[in-house]
């Protein structure tokens, strides 16, 4: 290899230098486009600071510099993760992804949606990537990549994958949340419609309830609308 900082003044070594500047290693093309992070111990730092801090205008890296803490070119890498996830637009400014991930009840269905956004050919396999075995969550990995389970590369995507996947929290199950509602909004009242219908050669009338639920991720909402409703309008 040739030492292009060279300053021997031997002719031969400058005909030797590249003329067109020092050739760069081609990055290394992986199936499936699966984003990763080498330092993934940066990005979980950055997600809780997501949280703690207020929302910016722009999530860009002065912002990453002199608000977050955070340098270096680990810390520039979670900003294309991020928009990935849809946490941010590609200018920068954030999105209701974001701001739901800030909230407690919003947390977890902001963190499954960015995985999936982030990560669609994993979740192509499994929906319930957000809470299976972390060994699935690798074979899953080798299986669109085509790459050895001991390649550094696996070991990256799922690392990172399990990073942001921590912030879901266990007892979440995405088929009962649909889109949720974040803190500050109010959860609307229980809207109850008695229609009668009178039946066909019988007496008496029969009633249509309709209940419109909320909006919500919070199981203990639901879990009080529907005791409310066994216990006062199904005896």
């Amino acid at each position: 290899m040739v030492d292009d900082s060279s300053t021997d003044g031997d002719d031969r070594s400058e005909k030797l230098k590249p003329k067109k500047g020092k050739q760069s290693t081609p990055r290394r093309q992986i199936p499936g486009n699966l984003p990763y992070l080498a330092s993934y111990g940066t990005l979980k730092g950055i997600l809780d600071k997501i949280i703690e801090l207020a929302k910016p205008d722009k999530f860009n890296y002065d912002f990453l510099e002199n608000v977050v803490k955070r340098t270096g070119g680990a810390a520039r890498a979670c900003i294309p993760i991020l928009k990935k996830m849809e946490f941010l637009n590609s200018d920068g400014t954030t999105t209701e992804l974001y701001a739901r991930f800030r909230t407690e009840g919003g947390r977890s269905f902001a963190t499954y949606q960015g995985l999936k956004n982030a990560f669609p050919e994993i979740f192509k396999r499994s929906d319930y990537a957000y809470n299976i075995e972390e060994q699935k969550i690798r074979d899953i990995i080798v299986e669109i990549t085509g790459l050895k389970s001991t390649d550094n590369v696996v070991k990256a995507i799922k690392g990172t994958f399990l990073t942001i996947r921590s912030f879901v929290d266990p007892d979440f199950n995405h088929a009962l949340t649909g889109q949720v509602a974040s803190s500050d909004d109010k959860v609307e009242a229980v809207g109850i419609e008695a229609q009668p219908m009178q039946q066909e050669q019988k007496l008496g009338i029969a009633y249509n309830i309709n209940i419109v639920v909320p909006e919500t991720s919070d199981l203990n909402v639901l879990n009080a609308i529907f005791r409310s409703v066994r216990e006062n309008l199904l005896k």
